[in-house]
């Protein structure tokens, strides 16, 4: 198998994780993001984001899930043991794995950073700064132990040429820079310097085919020293959000008015506003609020709609929301300037305060209008209490118009 028979574009984006949710509101590990924590950010390397300039050499991925004989020339077994996370990404094909072996520039080996096979990590930095630079990694040889690092498309001097030389055949962590006098370097010499906070790319790019990456560190505390297989990835990912409680059922509406916030009481039998159910009900302990209609009475203002008063607007469908009670069925009315345009029940249930939905139908409205709802508190009998029977409180809890 050779390279051109996996993918044959120059530029593809590798899916950072193909993860999702039955539950919209959880977010999915594509909305997360790395990001400093303390002064340190964590990378698992094979959580990259894009992969570019990957036709002649590129990071292949390795986790559980992999087979061995992948086909691409490679000179060792897969190092799944001790690798954070049971998964790393490594170089392939690895066409040089000794100095005896043919050196051919821009395919096993790149001496300028950003040309063969470029990966990409947004990380969200809260300070800037400097940060040094830790990558852990396994070398088997002398030409698999060289990459280079970037920030934002560019790629500094201080950060290229990472070099790996102690620590043959077991996963190590390297800071060090490669040097003329110095072909090992000396640790915390690899280092970015992030200009300002925000959203900023690291990128790594190969120097050496070969090259075994498990994570990656950036820290800004020049004595640091990570051991094992060091602390866990520092991904923040976003708390789901809040699913609506209220008017749940209802996909498509133009306006909404919840009973509590715009209707108000009127007659002899006041509504109270029901906080925790987001309603308007009837205080059914009370007796003489029992069995009779309370009211509750909204005038249509001048804007009603909008910022701009209009003289009139129909609803092709208008619907009333109201909430079952376990222990009655409680009646609605409907009216339009004092005319009865709907009149509803409660249906029997076994859960409470589940909403139940009422068509009106059509209804034109214009400023001025008087709407009126009314419903009553009622017993079915079925639920003892104080030596009588418990009370269903006429809740109700909005007007949705559709249009």
């Amino acid at each position: 198998m050779n390279m051109n028979s996996i993918n044959k574009k120059s530029i593809f984006t590798c899916l950072l994780f193909s993860l999702s949710t039955t539950n919209t509101s959880h977010a999915s590990i594509k909305d997360s993001i790395i990001t400093t924590e303390n002064g340190i950010a964590v990378i698992e390397a094979e959580h990259y984001s894009t992969q570019h300039k990957a036709d002649t050499r590129r990071w292949i991925v390795f986790n559980s899930r992999s087979n061995s004989a992948h086909g691409l020339a490679d000179s060792d077994k897969i190092h799944l043991e001790g690798a954070s996370n049971n998964a790393y990404i490594e170089l392939l094909p690895d066409t040089r794995t000794n100095h005896s072996e043919p050196l051919e520039h821009g395919v096993n080996f790149s001496a300028k950073p950003g040309k063969l096979a470029v990966l990409t990590y947004p990380i969200y930095f809260d300070t800037p700064g400097k940060y040094f630079v830790w990558a852990r990694a396994f070398s088997t040889g002398s030409e698999d132990n060289g990459l280079h690092v970037g920030l934002n498309n560019t790629w500094p001097s201080s950060s290229q040429r990472l070099q790996l030389c102690e620590g043959k055949n077991k996963w190590t962590w390297s800071s060090n820079q490669r040097r003329k006098d110095n072909h090992c370097g000396t640790p915390n010499t690899i280092w970015l310097d992030i200009p300002e906070s925000g959203v900023h790319n690291i990128t790594l790019s190969m120097r050496e085919d070969g090259f075994e990456l498990d994570k990656i560190i950036l820290t800004r505390d020049a004595n640091y020293k990570p051991v094992g297989v060091g602390p866990s990835e520092t991904r923040h990912t976003p708390l789901p959000l809040p699913l609506k409680e209220t008017f749940v059922d209802v996909q498509k509406y133009s306006l909404i008015l919840e009973a509590p916030q715009t209707f108000e009481s009127a007659g002899d039998v006041p509504f109270y506003h029901d906080r925790r159910n987001s309603a308007l009900g009837i205080d059914a302990r009370e007796i003489q609020y029992r069995n009779v209609w309370a009211t509750s009475e909204l005038k249509v203002p001048e804007k009603m709609w909008g910022k701009k008063a209009s003289a009139q607007k129909t609803f092709k469908n208008v619907i009333l929301v109201t909430l079952g009670e376990i222990d009655g069925e409680s009646p609605y009315k409907v009216l339009l300037n004092n005319k009865e345009i709907g009149s509803y029940t409660n249906s029997e249930t076994e859960t409470d305060y589940q909403e139940n939905y009422f068509d009106l139908g059509s209804l034109t409205l214009k400023p001025g209008d008087l709407i009126t709802v009314k419903s009553k508190a009622v017993t079915n009998g079925k639920i003892p209490e104080n030596g009588g029977t418990a009370y269903a409180r006429g809740r109700w809890r909005g007007l949705v118009f559709q249009e």
